[in-house]
């Protein structure tokens, strides 16, 4: 037992916030991972454009599929190892004896190749670079009482969602930040589960500071073997919440420095589908005043749809020019003729898929907004926020679903 209980005392207490400080950064790289798949929109292939980040979600194909090892087993992508058993027998010093029985891997491979995703329309997913979450276990399958086989596949036919970005040769897979995830939960889920990584790497990192600064002071309390007065018992708890309040006011002034930063990405990402509508509008306009100029009103309401400058002004004015936008959308039902021509089918399809993306940026701006709105109004963070002097970010109205897309 160290003669110095100083010694033992102050490693607990470095050491407990000095893991909490390497937690907070682990906890800011996966809010930034967080960010990266939640502005992400589910989309459609059909609607995707170069340089779209989005999340698809099909059906696996491939010409030329792999083929599992052992298993024989058609798929795009494979784990597979092969494992003999070893018994390992010891005794004690009391003569005991005891058997331990374990698996070893003796060999492994893995594998993945590209494969066209289907959702009524295909495209190509790129396997380099990409994170495989979608292997599934196949049955263990054992050659003798020594040696057996194991493997997880993707198989064909499964569902997938793969996150990643349109690229110029029109396939899908990583591009900068945003990797090529592949997962069998839906968007919502994969969303959902590193919003709570990212909590519980908080709460660890917080807990460990606590811990540290109150285990110190139980160490020392003990080794100093001493007859303490009961009131001096709260010492742990007191030294505990002083290692602990300057992790988590970091933790905190950090989320919510980060999240500032979100609500204003999540707002240039809706600028840029506003400015992107608001460039078909006078094509939209020309092409509808050729077969209805008798909708004045609708074609005024259109015209005046322009791109966002700010947020206030943007989620104040974008309401009415929704509602003009998708009352374009279902023009052709009160003008058959409008189906005849090409160059509005054009339009309206490019218009609806930006609607389309627009009602997720919309989305994920509120999301966001609402979570720093909550943040910034609620005790104890809004401490916090007070000293960074946040104000509340203004919301979109909500919308209802998009018109059915015009077909043939």
């Amino acid at each position: 037992m160290p003669t110095d209980p100083l010694l033992p005392a102050l490693g607990f207490a470095v050491g407990g916030p000095l893991i909490g400080s390497l937690l907070l950064r682990a906890v800011s790289r996966q809010d930034h991972a967080t960010w990266v798949m939640a502005r992400a929109p589910a989309l459609p292939v059909r609607t995707l454009a170069v340089g779209d980040d989005a999340w698809l979600r099909g059906r696996v194909d491939c010409e030329r599929p792999l083929v599992c090892p052992w298993f024989d087993a058609d798929c795009v992508a494979y784990a597979y190892r092969r494992e003999r058993k070893h018994v390992r027998t010891t005794r004690d010093r009391n003569g005991r004896t005891t058997t331990r029985t374990e698996w070893r891997t003796e060999h492994s491979e893995s594998r993945a190749s590209d494969f066209v995703l289907d959702d009524g329309d295909r495209i190509l997913v790129r396997a380099e670079d990409a994170t495989n979450e979608a292997l599934q276990n196949l049955d263990t399958d054992y050659e003798t009482g020594s040696l057996r086989h194991a493997a997880s596949i993707v198989e064909l036919g499964a569902e997938l969602s793969v996150l990643g970005v349109k690229q110029d040769d029109g396939s899908f897979g990583a591009e900068r930040e945003v990797p090529c995830l592949w997962t069998r939960d839906s968007r919502e889920q994969r969303v959902r589960g590193s919003a709570r990584s990212e909590t519980w790497l908080f709460f660890f990192a917080c807990f460990l500071a606590f811990a540290g600064g109150a285990g110190a002071a139980v160490f020392w309390l003990l080794q100093a073997r001493a007859q303490v007065p009961p009131p001096y018992w709260a010492l742990p708890f007191a030294i505990g919440a002083l290692t602990w309040l300057p992790i988590w006011w970091v933790g905190v002034w950090n989320r919510l420095v980060r999240l500032r930063q979100q609500v204003h990405a999540a707002f240039r990402q809706v600028d840029v589908d506003l400015a992107v509508r608001a460039g078909l509008v006078p094509n939209l306009v020309a092409v509808v005043q050729g077969h209805a100029a008798h909708e004045r009103g609708l074609l005024e309401a259109l015209a005046a749809i322009r791109a966002g400058r700010d947020a206030h002004g943007a989620a104040a004015g974008e309401a009415a020019a929704t509602a003009a936008s998708r009352a374009v959308l279902l023009l052709h039902e009160r003008n058959p003729e409008l189906r005849a021509d090409a160059l509005y089918r054009d339009l309206h399809d490019r218009l609806w898929a930006v609607e389309e993306k627009l009602a997720h940026t919309r989305q994920l701006y509120n999301d966001v907004a609402t979570e720093w709105n909550d943040r910034v109004a609620q005790f104890p963070q809004g401490l916090v926020a007070r000293l960074m002097k946040c104000r509340e970010a203004p919301l979109f109205e909500g919308d209802g679903p998009l018109p059915p897309r015009l077909v043939d």
